[in-house]
C-alpha cells in the first residue's frame, strides 16, 4: 500500500490527473500488482501492453490511448527508445532486465521517483462506472481497438471468481504465469481479498510450474490450454506430489475434449474451465470440477463451455435475432455486470457490438438441453459445403481422437464448386 501511495503521488506531482491514462510495459513481477494498485486508487486509467509488443504496437497504443504517463521495464528500452514519443508523455524506467537507462534518456528513474513521493493516502474515490483501464484487442480485422472496462466491471469479474473458484480461506496461494497485462492479472484481487497470495512467474516453463505447485502448497493453478498440453508432454514419472492442489483452471481458448482426458488421467479430477471475452472478460461462463468426470454419462460435457455464471444472461440466436434452440448453433450474444462500456472513441463499431444492451460477441455456439454452452468457433470461420454449416472446432475434435495429432486447427479455402 506504501508504494502504490508513492507512486499515485508520483504520478500526481507529474501532472497526471483523474481520467488520464498510464500506459504501462513490464514483465511479469509484483511491480505489475503496485502499479495496478496505484493507478486504481488515484483514478488514473490503465492501459497495459502486452510483453511482446513491437515498436509499432507501443507507438500505435500511446497515440490511440493519449496516454499521459508510460511505465516501462528496463529490458523494452530499446523498443521504447526506437518509438516517437510525444514530450509532454511523463516516462518512467523500471529496472528489470537487460537494457540501459541511455535507451531512454528523458526516462525517470521510477524507484527514486517512489522514494522522493508521499506516501500518503491517495484515494481519489472513483465512482463504479468510472473508467478502469483500456484493454486493447485485435479482434480478427482492424487496429486494435481499446475496450473500456470500469471499476466495476474488474469488481463483478472478481465476485463472479471468489464465488466458484476461490480462494477458499486467508493465505490460499494462485500460481500465475500467463502476462499479468492481461489474462492473470484478473485473478490477483479476488485473492487479495480473501486474504491470499499470487505467486507470479515471470515466463511459464513446465517443469518449473510442477516444482512450485509441490514446493509452495498452491491450491490453484492458472493456465491456457497450449500450456496444459506442454506440461503433459513431460514425463509422468517426473511429476512431484501436489496435495494441496485444487484446481487447475484453464481458459482463453478452447481445450480439445481429449486432452481434458489425458490431463484428469494424469492429475485427476482437478479443472475447472472458464470463458470470457475482453468485451465481457474473464467469467461469463464455467464448466466446474463436478462437470470433468469422464467416466460419467455426461462425459461429452468436457467438450462444452460449461454454463453461464449466476451474474450472466446468455443466449444462443440466429441471424434473424430469434433465440435458437437446444442443439441449434448461432451468435452467442449476453448481457453481464462485467460488459464493457464500449470501445475508447469508437461510438459506432460499439453499437454495433452491443445492441439494446446485449453484446453481440461473435462467437459461434449452441446449448444443449440442460444449459451447457458448446463453442464452435468464431462466426466469420464456419465453413459452408455442399449447403451444410460445419464448424471448424466440431472437426478438431474429431482429429484429437488420433493419438497422432497433437495440435490442429481447421479453416475453410475456397472451392470452385
Amino acid at each position: 500500500d506504501d508504494r502504490a501511495n508513492r507512486l499515485a503521488n508520483a504520478l500526481t506531482a507529474l501532472g497526471i490527473s483523474k481520467g488520464d491514462r498510464v500506459a504501462t510495459l513490464v514483465e511479469n513481477s509484483v511491480r505489475c500488482i503496485e502499479i495496478d494498485f496505484a493507478l486504481a486508487k488515484a483514478g488514473f486509467v490503465r492501459v497495459s501492453l502486452n510483453p511482446r509488443s513491437t515498436a509499432r504496437d507501443v507507438a500505435y497504443t500511446l497515440g490511440d490511448s493519449g496516454a499521459r504517463a508510460f511505465l516501462f521495464g528496463g529490458g523494452f528500452g530499446p523498443i521504447v527508445g526506437s518509438v516517437d514519443i510525444t514530450g509532454d508523455t511523463a516516462l518512467l524506467r523500471i529496472e528489470e532486465g537487460e537494457g540501459s537507462a541511455a535507451d531512454v534518456p528523458a526516462a525517470l528513474d521510477y524507484e527514486q521517483a517512489l522514494a522522493a513521493a508521499s506516501d500518503a493516502d491517495a484515494d481519489a474515490r472513483c465512482d463504479p462506472e468510472d473508467l478502469y483501464c483500456l484493454f486493447y484487442t485485435s479482434g480478427t480485422t482492424g487496429q486494435p481497438k481499446g475496450v473500456m472496462l470500469s471499476h466495476r466491471s474488474i469488481l463483478h469479474v472478481s465476485y463472479n471468481l471468489l464465488m466458484e473458484i476461490g480462494p477458499r480461506a486467508p493465505g490460499e496461494k494462485i500460481l500465475l504465469m500467463q502476462p499479468m497485462s492481461h489474462g492473470a492479472g484478473f485473478f490477483v484481487l479476488p485473492w487479495f481479498m480473501r486474504g491470499g497470495a499470487s505467486v507470479i512467474m515471470r515466463h511459464f516453463e513446465p517443469q518449473e510450474v510442477l516444482r512450485l505447485t509441490s514446493e509452495l502448497g498452491i491450491e490453484t493453478v492458472k493456465l491456457v490450454p497450449t500450456m496444459l498440453q506442454r506440461i503433459l508432454k513431460l514425463d509422468a514419472a517426473d511429476t512431484p506430489p501436489m496435495p494441496k492442489l485444487r484446481y487447475f483452471v484453464y481458459g482463453a481458448s478452447p481445450m480439445p475434449a481429449e486432452v481434458t482426458r489425458q490431463a484428469i488421467a494424469r492429475f485427476g479430477m482437478r479443472f475447472v474451465q472458464i470463458y470470457g471475452q475482453s468485451e465481457a472478460p474473464v467469467t461469463l461462463s464455467i464448466l466446474r470440477n463436478d462437470d470433468h468426470d469422464p467416466d460419467s454419462a455426461d462425459a461429452g460435457r468436457l467438450a462444452s463451455a460449461g454454463m453461464p455464471f449466476e451474474t450472466v444472461e446468455m443466449r444462443v440466436v440466429d441471424a434473424a435475432g430469434k433465440e435458437a434452440g437446444p442443439g441449434e448453433a448461432g451468435e452467442v450474444v449476453l448481457r453481464a455486470p462485467q460488459l464493457m462500456l464500449g470501445y475508447w472513441n469508437r461510438p459506432e463499431q460499439t453499437s454495433e457490438t452491443i445492441r439494446d444492451g446485449w453484446l453481440h460477441t461473435h462467437d459461434l455456439g449452441r446449448f444443449d438441453e440442460h444449459g451447457y454452452l458448446y463453442l464452435l468457433g468464431r462466426m466469420d470461420e464456419m465453413i459452408i459445403s455442399g449447403g451444410y454449416n460445419i464448424a471448424p472446432r466440431e472437426i478438431e475434435e474429431a482429429l484429437y481422437l488420433h493419438p497422432a495429432i497433437h495440435e490442429c486447427a481447421v479453416v475453410g479455402e475456397p472451392d470452385e464448386e
